[in-house]
């Protein structure tokens, strides 16, 4: 493994973007190559350490690289390589290096070209440092390095004239559940004397009952605003409208599942038995989420506010999944972080093109554009059946899991609530597919052709993946189940 792997794997795309911005007046073209390839390096860099990761351990356990940082309170600079962030790290690396990719043509025409790409890579690193943090100080900055950039990306570079009061919307929203999960954080280091994330679940054990369930409350609520579960969710729809659909990508592909890594790492391992006492709310919660979510999802004309409710239906499944507090549950919900950022990213980029090649966003001015557009037609309808549920596409054995584990749980009702839900997502989905690729097309589509290869190809990737993990979940679940089971131990613990 190369040395420093996840140091670099972090910092790299930062300091790239930091440099791009230094000299963009000497860098004034293939700033978005320049932003890919650095991204691209995150990737391989995070795919190195899987080897040894695999091969160690069920030995030695997980990898910890730690450098010292302020040594009067004893934090270090670490990262924290095991089963659980190692797939949610590469997933947030790869969809966000497709997005940047999608960027070259997409945002070609824009002003502030620099600017874009720097506050891209700089909420790079924030998603890939909150994810491989090693400690809750370094992952509370990380989290807030993800904010700010992407603050600036929806408000500088929004497709939209409100994009300004969306963009300090979206910022007031995501800062306050920030600032709750920071209470919460303080709160801990107080009673524990320790922000490691290995240390804390053995140092809870000190800290008075109520005060345990305080604390967790105020985590989750940080997590929540994040996610955007229902009742926390008003920000998302205006946000992932008005982002460049590059970044709408990444926030509902990355940025969303950051809270819902946030759940397993920290509330799972350090609240085991008070996460137990809570689990029936955060079933009742993921479904409701499903059906609000989904049936709002129904009534949108604008194809990107419906992906945005969308997110919500589907966050809902991974906060069930969680709260289920079984193995097979919280498997499918770790596995469908990483199947929903591989489709939910496709689906935005693929109404990205559809809205770069017709001028519209109005499902009801679209119409049989698979003939005119056949390569976005089949990209965009493989993540719509995947996130439907049809086998041998990736989101298939997620969403099975998860439905599962509420059975195995003992969680009859709020299971068969959750599974009849599911024609929701149906619904919304294939009326989204029928609407816009088959039927008649309207006379002033007439002239409309396939998109460019630049746009064309990340399409492809993501679809492509989505099928080969449909018919080798394997590659994911040889991280994932370890995982699960190593989560699973605490619980009741």
């Amino acid at each position: 493994m190369i040395p420093h792997s996840p140091l670099f794997a972090t910092l790299v795309p930062g300091i790239t973007g930091i440099l791009i911005y230094a000299f963009k007046r000497w860098l004034k073209r293939g700033q978005g190559w320049v932003a890919t390839a650095a991204i691209l390096a995150s990737v391989l860099l995070i795919l190195n350490m899987a080897p040894q990761l695999i091969e160690t351990y069920q030995t030695e356990g997980p990898l910890l690289f730690t450098y010292s940082w302020i040594k009067p309170i004893q934090i270090n600079f670490g990262f924290l390589i095991d089963m659980v962030s190692l797939p949610i790290a590469l997933i947030a690396a790869f969809v966000s290096t497709i997005s940047c990719l999608y960027s070259i043509k997409y945002m070609g025409d824009m002003q502030g070209q620099a600017g874009y790409y720097a506050n891209l890579l700089l909420f790079v690193t924030g998603m890939i440092g909150v994810i491989l943090s090693e400690n809750l100080i370094q992952f509370y900055l990380f989290w807030e390095l993800m904010l700010i950039p992407s603050y600036f990306l929806i408000a500088f570079w929004g497709e939209s004239e409100k994009r300004l009061d969306i963009g300090f919307k979206y910022f007031i929203f995501t800062h306050a559940g920030a600032l709750s999960m920071l209470l919460g954080i303080l709160a801990l280091y107080s009673y524990t004397g320790t922000f490691a994330l290995i240390e804390l679940p053995l140092k809870v054990r000190v800290i008075p009952p109520a005060m345990m369930a305080a604390i967790f409350i105020s985590l989750l609520i940080g997590f929540l605003v994040k996610m955007a579960v229902f009742p926390f969710h008003t920000w998302l729809p205006d946000a992932h409208s008005v982002a460049p659909t590059p970044i709408s990508a990444m926030l509902s592909g990355v940025m969303l599942k950051c809270g819902a890594y946030g759940m397993a790492r920290i509330l799972l391992s350090t609240f085991g038995p008070v996460f137990l006492g809570g689990i029936d709310y955060l079933t009742i919660l993921g479904v409701v989420s499903i059906v609000y979510g989904g049936i709002m999802a129904l009534a949108q004309t604008d194809i990107k506010r419906l992906l945005a409710y969308s997110s919500i239906s589907q966050i809902g499944y991974i906060v069930f999944g969680l709260g289920t507090s079984s193995t097979l549950g919280i498997m499918g919900g770790l596995l469908h972080i990483v199947n929903h950022a591989i489709c939910k990213s496709l689906l935005f980029m693929c109404v990205g093109v559809i809205i770069h090649q017709t001028g519209t966003r109005d499902i009801r001015k679209l119409g049989g554009l698979i003939g005119k557009m056949p390569i976005t037609g089949i990209t965009c309808l493989i993540g719509v059946l995947s996130l439907v549920g049809i086998p041998f596409l990736n989101s298939f054995w997620s969403e099975w899991m998860i439905f599962a584990g509420g059975l195995s749980s003992g969680k009859i009702l709020i299971t068969v609530i959750g599974v009849a839900s599911t024609i929701i997502t149906a619904g919304y989905y294939m009326r989204f597919a029928w609407k816009v690729f088959f039927g008649s097309t309207p006379k002033n589509l007439s002239h409309v052709e396939e998109a460019p290869l630049s746009l064309r190809a990340p399409l492809v990737i993501l679809a492509a993946t989505s099928i080969v993990l449909g018919i080798l979940p394997g590659l994911m679940l040889t991280f994932i189940t370890p995982a699960a089971e190593y989560l699973f131990g605490f619980i009741g613990s």
